[in-house]
């Protein structure tokens, strides 16, 4: 897609062959060129997936010039029903028309050997299974049972969790070891106290420097616009800390939204439906200018604040970054990058302790999809996997 001779459309590299499901690489010089770009050449259903500033070549490299980089995707088409053939006769008789039963297996429970775990029928093996003594080798086959603190403490769940779980009514009493599924029962009643509350329309986004802040914000507002059907603006805060906002300007036009770098007044005659803000972010060491942060969310009278943290942060990090968004007034707490995190037992603490809603996590670098707003059933499932 390079333009031929003297150029003047915006250069464009496809990564693989031109098709449904490619993605584009395209060289621009600001956000309105991209998206004729993007719209002439891939279509409407095109999809941006990431923006940044580069040097740009030549002359205007060396003078300190900068291009935008906009990597777009095309959508793959919608999967096809398949088409049944029909199947040739057997030469050896009637084709049978009764459906042959599949045999499948069910999920295996915490100690259950492979036959107890199958519908498979599995024929005894011959002067093995009647002679097997009881200890010996297959004892040594089976894992001891382990205590349900134990299960929970492996599930990446905290020493202080643990012992709030022990506290409660439903912790098992008999046998000290459980099977892991009683400690997500447990999880599931604490779970249903956890605060849910809407978003307010205006909403600051804030968090630590390399959280993901700003893709955060790109997830929700394409949320809001693909799957709400809202519209509103979006504005870039930058105070005295210049950050690149372009990759935001250019999202927000490919949305229809539009973007400012003021915050808008509140109080209009015609309000937009939501108003997000991209705020510079927290300082774990420097209180005064967190305090600068409060004072301009107050005075811009927004009264959403979603705190956006990085669940590859150190649970102590956590904490210091938790206790410094409640100063500054966070309503609801989003979780990034969870896509490198093993284990997702930590982040309890901060869902049914913390006073902050929980709004989403998401789960890769897009700026459009690989998010989930239904937060405690998604790290159930990624803390006990069979649910």
């Amino acid at each position: 897609m390079q333009a031929q001779g003297r150029r003047t459309q915006p250069e464009a590299t496809a990564s693989i062959p031109v098709a449904a499901g490619s993605s584009y690489r395209f060289l621009v010089r600001s956000a309105e060129e991209a998206v004729g770009a993007i719209r002439g050449q891939l279509g409407e259903d095109a999809r941006v997936v990431s923006v940044r500033a580069v040097k740009a070549g030549g002359v205007a490299g060396l003078l300190g010039g900068t291009r935008l980089e906009v990597i777009a995707q095309v959508p793959p088409a919608a999967p096809t029903a398949p088409v049944e053939t029909p199947r040739e006769p057997d030469t050896f008789g009637p084709v049978s028309t009764v459906p042959q039963a599949i045999p499948t297996r069910r999920a295996v429970t915490v100690g259950a050997t492979y036959a107890e775990a199958s519908t498979e029928a599995v024929p005894p093996l011959p002067h093995v299974a009647d002679a097997a003594p009881s200890g010996g080798a297959a004892a040594r086959r089976q894992p001891p049972p382990q205590r349900l603190e134990t299960l929970l403490r492996r599930s990446g769940l905290s020493e202080s969790l643990i012992a709030r779980l022990h506290a409660t009514r439903g912790w098992p009493t008999g046998a000290p070891e459980q099977p892991l599924h009683q400690g997500a029962g447990l999880i599931r009643q604490l779970a249903a106290d956890i605060a849910q509350r809407p978003l307010p329309a205006r909403t600051a986004f804030v968090g630590l420097p390399g959280g993901g802040t700003t893709t955060a914000l790109c997830k929700w507002l394409a949320a809001e616009v693909f799957s709400r059907g809202r519209r509103g603006v979006v504005a870039s805060v930058e105070f005295d800390r210049p950050k690149a906002a372009e990759d935001l300007a250019v999202f927000a036009e490919l949305l229809g939204v539009d973007f400012s770098r003021q915050v808008p007044v509140a109080g209009r005659a015609v309000a937009p439906q939501f108003c997000y803000v991209d705020m510079p972010p927290l300082s774990l060491t420097r209180p005064e200018e967190n305090a600068r942060l409060r004072a301009f969310l107050d005075e811009q009278q927004l009264p959403g604040r979603v705190l956006v943290l990085s669940g590859l942060l150190d649970s102590a990090v956590l904490r210091q970054a938790c206790a410094a968004g409640q100063e500054l007034g966070c309503t609801h707490v989003v979780f990034t990058q969870l896509d490198e995190l093993p284990q997702w037992g930590k982040l309890w603490d901060y869902l049914i302790e913390a006073p902050l809603a929980p709004l989403m996590v998401t789960l890769g670098p897009s700026l459009t999809d690989e998010c989930e707003t239904d937060v405690v059933g998604a790290v159930l499932r990624r803390t006990f996997p069979w649910n």
